[in-house]
């Protein structure tokens, strides 16, 4: 392997103890890195042309031919880093880890902290997410969103990491060419939207809901996903234009967020 740099097998080498930090969200906003895991992922990330610091394979993985057939077919300036299985233990997220761990710099031009009342401008599809807490649902949604091609997903400030390993897992690559924007006041953001011309939708179960089949969704449309427990806040709901309600079953519980994120964005693409 000549690309292989490093070999490490001390689990207090330094840059092992950095790593095993980024699990940590304050951390990996403060190292502007995240990883990741997997040789799907690994793949996803080579595609999508990650500034990809280093590459740890683990000895167990490290002479799996999917690892020069990979390295063949793109030319990437990263180090490759062979580690001993304890080591590759010491900064594994996986329960079965399949030996390969990738770090990352941040994307920021693709995952974006945004004041959008201040300026900022989005396309024509979007879905806005209030206080979505399961990291496995937000990269579910992230995963939706680019398979029907929403142009941004919008996160209130409450959201998951989307750089939280569960996430990632969760989007199987989607993360690494799907535009998000965290935003510090949705109120003010859907605001925004609406006065820029966008027509802005609650998912909401509410007598006067409209629902999905009925409306015509044009461009510049957003939609709103609430809290997995609780829905859309109060206050977030008298800001959008008009509540809707997906048509379900008499008597069926309300979709998880998730599952009605993924309704929502069939029809928007179903509309395009």
């Amino acid at each position: 392997m000549d690309r292989k740099t490093l070999k490490i097998i001390s689990k207090n080498n330094d840059y092992i103890k950095e790593l095993s930090k980024l699990d940590d969200k304050k951390y990996r906003v403060r190292s502007g890195k995240f990883a990741f895991e997997g040789w799907k992922l690994f793949e996803e990330a080579l595609k999508c042309g990650l500034p990809l610091e280093s590459v740890l394979i683990s000895e167990k993985a490290i002479n799996d031919p999917r690892l020069p057939l990979t390295l063949s077919e793109y030319n990437e300036n990263f180090n490759i880093i062979e580690v001993s299985n304890e080591v590759y233990d010491k900064i594994s997220y996986e329960k079965s880890p399949e030996g390969v761990f990738c770090v990352s710099k941040a994307l920021d031009k693709l995952h974006n902290l945004y004041i959008i009342y201040n300026g900022s401008k989005f396309d024509k599809h979007l879905m806005v997410l209030e206080g979505i807490r399961d990291p496995g649902n937000l990269g579910t949604i992230i995963r939706t969103a680019s398979a029907f091609g929403i142009d941004c997903v919008i996160l209130s400030d409450d959201c998951a990491d989307i750089y939280n390993s569960k996430t990632i897992r969760a989007a199987m690559g989607a993360l690494f060419r799907t535009r998000t924007a965290r935003v510090k006041e949705l109120t003010q953001t859907i605001l925004q939207l609406r006065s820029s011309g966008f027509k802005v939708y609650g998912a909401a179960l509410d007598t006067c809901s409209v629902l999905l089949s009925d409306l015509k969704i044009a461009d510049k449309t957003a939609f709103v996903i609430g809290n997995e427990a609780i829905g859309i806040s109060p206050q977030t709901l008298k800001s959008v234009d008009c509540k809707v309600m997906i048509p379900m079953e008499n008597g069926t519980e309300s979709l998880n967020a998730a599952s009605a994120a993924a309704v929502i964005m069939w029809e928007m693409y179903r509309n395009k």
